[in-house]
């Protein structure tokens, strides 16, 4: 049994590398089916296939090969469902004098590695122009049948879940947005709340601030194009701010802190020392929500099974990894061991979850109710662009 292992994940092995060698389709389906053979011939700590991508998801012909693919469906994705890529970024490059020299020196390391197909990660401007043109592919992959309106459907899953947490904006409250990105989530939280008396998005990287306020701007004197992905409305209680969360949470004081699918783009140490700062930044009786990616669920349980399927979208996150096994109990447990009294969790979507943590006097600690409240999973098939 144990030499019919070590042959069989050798001559996995050897199809895996020439599977590499052409990055058709078809060799990577061989691929596919490969890691699911080596992982049935190996030990449960570690697959064989895991060991495997590990070792190659850094090297520059990874890079040549899943990078692109990753950003090819995310593309073929919005193009299959009425979003004109080319068209929305063509606009955006050409609607201002953009400054790709900006920079800044708050931001940790973890900041620095490529991130979503960059290879400057978020502080290029190609991640800023193009943020809110992928949001609606991933939207689209998460409620294929909404199409191009996805990505509404997606975050108004979130606003739900928040909801039946008991998130809310006391009048006149100040809202944190942290990693805002280009301000879609910032926006959409104000529209939301109008009892709110500020809403800042903070980003670390300054093309995404850059565009962010310059939306806004071009919307404010009517000159947004109708070849723009989303609507954009100018509030002058919204501001966006460029920093870091490390270097813009301290001394600070608000009602709300969100943290909008951003802890997966971190490493698990980032994220314990924001949540910290983000307990410490908050009012007494305020709230921090969170909503995100929870491997817990089978859809992704699943994804991760398969080293190379789950490699597709570890290639353009580089810390997808550490996220899922750190996984939402222990976010919940870190934010609980931070000082929030009660730390709620429910399903948001069939692969998603949302957080609401409370610094009250007293609470219940944590109260995770995510399998009671699993919800269908609508995801797209990994290779799909359109249901």
């Amino acid at each position: 049994m144990l030499s019919h292992g070590i042959t069989g994940a050798r001559t996995a092995d050897r199809a895996t590398m020439a599977a590499f060698a052409s990055p058709s389709r078809a060799s990577i389906a061989v691929l596919l089916a490969l890691c699911a053979h080596t992982n049935a011939l190996s030990p449960p700590a570690k697959p064989i296939a895991a060991q495997v991508m590990d070792a190659v998801v850094g090297s520059e012909l990874w890079r040549r090969i899943m990078v692109p693919q990753a950003k090819k469906t995310m593309r073929d994705t919005a193009e299959a469902n009425g979003v004109d890529w080319s068209d929305a970024l063509d606009y955006i490059k050409n609607a201002a004098t953009w400054d790709d020299d900006a920079s800044a020196d708050d931001i940790g390391d973890y900041y620095f590695r490529p991130f979503h197909a960059y290879d400057d990660g978020n502080c290029c401007l190609e991640a800023a122009w193009e943020q809110e043109i992928a949001s609606k592919a991933v939207g689209a992959r998460n409620y294929p049948e909404f199409g191009a309106e996805g990505d509404d459907a997606f975050r108004g899953a979130f606003d739900a879940a928040l909801d039946e947490l008991g998130a809310a904006v006391p009048a006149g409250g100040v809202v944190y947005d942290i990693g805002c990105g280009t301000g879609t989530s910032t926006r959409r939280l104000a529209a939301r709340y109008p009892e709110a008396a500020e809403i800042v998005g903070v980003d670390a990287s300054p093309q995404m601030i850059q565009v962010a306020r310059e939306l806004v701007s071009l919307s404010a004197r009517g000159a947004l194009d109708a070849r723009w992905v989303n609507e954009v409305a100018a509030d002058p209680r919204v501001s966006f701010e460029r920093a870091s969360a490390e270097a813009f949470l301290p001394n600070k004081s608000a009602d709300v802190v969100v943290l909008s699918l951003v802890v997966h783009e971190l490493p698990p140490f980032a994220y314990e020392r924001i949540v910290q700062l983000c307990h410490d930044a908050l009012k007494p009786d305020g709230q921090l929500w969170i909503y995100d990616m929870d491997f817990d669920t089978p859809g992704f349980a699943d994804l991760r099974a398969n080293p190379l399927l789950f490699s597709l979208i570890r290639s353009t996150e580089p810390y997808l990894d550490e996220y899922a096994d750190y996984g939402v109990g222990r976010m919940a447990a870190a934010a609980a061991n931070v000082g929030f009294s009660e730390v709620k969790l429910r399903a948001a979507t069939g692969r998603h979850f949302a957080l609401v943590a409370e610094k009250t006097a007293t609470g219940a600690g944590v109260v995770d109710r995510r399998l009671e409240t699993r919800l269908p999973d609508t995801h797209l098939a990994s290779w799909a662009v359109k249901s």
